[in-house]
C-alpha cells in the first residue's frame, strides 16, 4: 500500500513541513509494509507532482488537515486529478473530521481545565479554527467539535471562533473580558496562527472598563491563559492519521458475497470504486469527495 500525508505546508524548511515529515518518518516505523510519502500545497513536492509520481499505484491520500475545508475539499482533489488523471486514488476524511479526534481533544482540554479549576478558576474553553468563506463547511468541523466538547463538559462554556470567517477571532476575544481562557487552535501549526495570531488576540484585543495601566487595556495573567499545543504537537497524530488509513480502505462484507467478487479486472474495478466512497464520519459532517 503506497500512503501520501497532503498538508496545506509552509514552505521547504519549515516547522510545518519538518513536522509532517516527522510524521511520516513515525509512520513508517509503525507500519513497515506501508510506503509513506508527503505532497504539500506550499511545498515540494506538490500535490500534481506526488500524484503523478503515485500514479498507477492507487495510492491513499491523507489530509493531515484540521476540516474538510477549501484545501481538503477543493484544491487537493483537484491537483491530484491534475497528476493522476486515472483517479485511480482514495482521499480519506481529513485529520480533524475523525471520529477520535474530539475524544482525543477532550482529554487535552480536560486537563487544562482541571488545572485552572484547582487555582479556583472556571475557564472558557475556546476553539480557534481557520474557516473561510470559500467553502461553507470549513467552519462545521469546529462547530461539531465544539457539540461533542459540551457533551463531554456540560457545566464549561465552550465557544468556537475563526480567523477567516464569522465569529471571528478578534471579536470573541474582546468579548471575553478577563475571563480565564484554555484556547484550542484547531490548527495544524508550525505558522504565524498559532505563535502570532492566537496569542496576540487573546492579548492584545481584550479589553476592560476598570482602570489598568493601559487605558482600555486589559492585563492578561498567565495563569489565566492557557494555549493548548496546535495538531502537528499532538503524540497522537499518528494514531489518528492510521485511523483515517484504516476508516478509508475498510470493505464492508455487504459489498460483495466473497473474495472472487474483488478479482479480475471487473472485481479491481468495483473495489477501486468501493474505495472511492467517502466514509460517513457522522450525520450532517461533511466529508471529502
Amino acid at each position: 500500500m503506497s500512503v501520501i500525508l497532503a498538508a496545506h505546508g509552509a514552505g521547504d524548511g519549515s516547522e510545518a513541513n519538518r513536522r509532517v515529515l516527522e510524521l511520516a518518518d513515525a509512520l513508517r516505523a509503525r507500519r513497515p509494509g506501508v510506503r509513506f510519502g508527503c505532497a504539500f500545497w506550499k511545498g515540494t513536492p506538490s500535490f500534481e507532482d506526488a500524484a503523478r509520481s503515485s500514479r498507477g499505484q492507487r495510492p491513499v491520500v491523507v489530509p493531515i488537515m484540521a476540516s474538510a475545508g477549501y484545501y481538503a475539499r477543493r484544491r487537493l482533489p483537484e491537483e491530484w486529478a491534475k497528476g493522476d488523471p486515472s483517479r485511480s486514488f482514495v482521499i480519506t476524511s481529513p485529520i480533524g473530521t475523525l471520529p477520535a479526534f474530539p475524544r482525543v481533544l477532550a482529554t487535552k482540554v480536560g486537563e487544562a481545565v482541571t488545572a485552572m479549576n484547582q487555582r479556583g478558576l472556571s475557564p472558557v474553553v475556546l476553539l480557534v479554527g481557520h474557516g473561510t468563506t470559500r467553502v461553507r463547511s470549513s467552519g462545521e468541523a469546529a462547530r461539531w467539535v465544539r457539540d461533542e466538547m459540551a457533551l463531554t463538559f456540560p457545566r464549561t462554556e465552550i465557544l468556537t471562533a475563526f480567523l477567516d470567517e464569522s465569529p471571528f477571532l478578534s471579536d470573541v476575544a474582546g468579548s471575553l473580558g478577563d475571563r480565564p481562557v484554555v484556547a484550542v487552535p484547531l490548527l495544524l501549526g508550525g505558522g504565524p496562527h498559532v505563535l502570532v495570531d492566537l496569542e496576540k488576540a487573546l492579548t492584545e484585543h481584550r479589553t476592560c472598563t476598570e482602570p489598568s495601566p493601559v487605558p482600555g487595556r486589559l492585563e492578561i495573567l498567565p495563569q489565566n491563559l492557557k494555549i493548548l499545543p496546535p495538531i502537528l504537537e499532538w503524540p497522537e497524530l499518528a494514531s489518528l492519521t492510521l485511523e483515517a488509513i484504516d476508516l478509508a480502505t475498510r470493505i464492508p462484507a455487504s459489498l460483495g458475497p466473497s473474495r472472487g467478487f474483488w478479482r479480475g479486472r471487473a472485481g479491481r474495478a468495483r473495489l477501486r470504486a468501493a474505495m472511492s466512497v467517502p466514509v460517513p464520519l457522522r450525520a450532517g459532517l461533511p466529508s471529502v469527495p
